[in-house]
């Protein structure tokens, strides 16, 4: 079994930064609310979530009527 000397896991290290580094670098100028956008479509959960919110808005609003 051959094992990395240093110089070849500092490499190995700096390419993954990198790549990582890149990833990030992708997304960054997007603001926060468009890179979740998306993230709980149809997800029954978050749904029920949005009716019962819904819901409570209702019977709070004195001129809307159900």
């Amino acid at each position: 079994m051959h094992r990395l000397t240093l110089e070849e896991r500092v490499e190995r290290l700096e390419r993954q930064l990198a790549t990582i580094s890149s990833r990030l670098s992708e997304n960054s100028h997007k603001p926060w609310w468009e890179k979740i956008a998306g993230v709980f479509e149809n997800d029954p959960d978050f749904e029920e979530i949005l009716a019962l919110g819904r819901e409570i808005r209702e019977q709070d609003s004195p001129d809307v009527k159900s």
